[in-house]
């Protein structure tokens, strides 16, 4: 029997985006996206849900169903043939850690939202008590150590990645962790006792939890090409 590989995802996960996603847009017409989507899971439980205009992208997409449109595409390189504007609302679980450029993924993710549109992204949450005290003990990045997804090379943090996502026209509308108990299902018991005592101290802005969740919305212009990228790099020569 092969090895069992590490948990790097948390249960419920899929349960608790599509009851986002059902909060932030209940007409079944919305035309949703799933950047990442492996199997189609979540997918087909927003199917189930009653939503008829799905698309998923995956490097290897599994094959189309009734309502689901499947495209392949490799998100480091990610351009879909679509329309600008042809998405109200996306969803990237568990993806962003993956992405060796986020800024080329967020780019393309702009320009296929609808001025307005939303995107719900899930990561490892890097400011939980638990991720803060294995960094304090071992300096390891939880869930990008060797114990982790051996591919997870984008850890986020929200000071620098809020930066990035404004950059590609994105605003941060509110970020949480999940669970939203603040537990963490994919640590070991004495880590989890730890770091439940020690939450009081390692206080965190976003919550605790082994998820960072962020609800962003594209701005309400029409797309463009960001512009002035050289000016902004260079504007600390001056």
């Amino acid at each position: 029997m092969p090895p069992a590989q590490p948990r790097t995802s948390t249960p419920l996960l899929h349960s608790h985006v599509a009851a986002k996603v059902r909060a932030l847009a209940p007409d079944p017409d919305t035309r949703i996206l799933d950047l990442g989507c492996g199997s189609g899971a979540l997918l087909e439980r927003l199917a189930g849900m009653g939503y008829r205009k799905l698309t998923g992208v995956d490097i290897r997409p599994p094959a189309a169903s009734a309502w689901i449109r499947y495209e392949q595409a490799d998100l480091d390189l990610f351009q879909l043939n679509a329309a600008d504007g042809s998405f109200d609302l996306a969803s990237a679980v568990e993806v962003i850690e993956h992405i060796e450029n986020p800024g080329f993924f967020l780019a393309e993710l702009a320009r296929l939202l609808k001025p307005g549109g939303l995107a719900l992204l899930t990561t490892p949450n890097l400011h939980s008590a638990q991720a803060k005290l294995l960094f304090a003990l071992g300096d390891r990045l939880k869930q990008f150590d060797a114990k982790g997804d051996p591919t997870h090379i984008t850890p986020i943090l929200m000071f620098p990645f809020t930066r990035l996502l404004n950059r590609h026209g994105f605003d941060v509308l509110k970020s949480w962790g999940f669970p939203e108990d603040g537990s963490s299902p994919t640590s070991r018991r004495a880590m989890q006792w730890a770091s439940r005592l020690l939450r009081p101290v390692l206080r965190s802005p976003i919550a605790h939890g082994d998820n960072l969740c962020l609800l962003v919305q594209r701005d309400r212009k029409e797309w463009a090409a960001p512009q002035g990228k050289a000016d902004a790099l260079t504007a600390h020569y001056r």
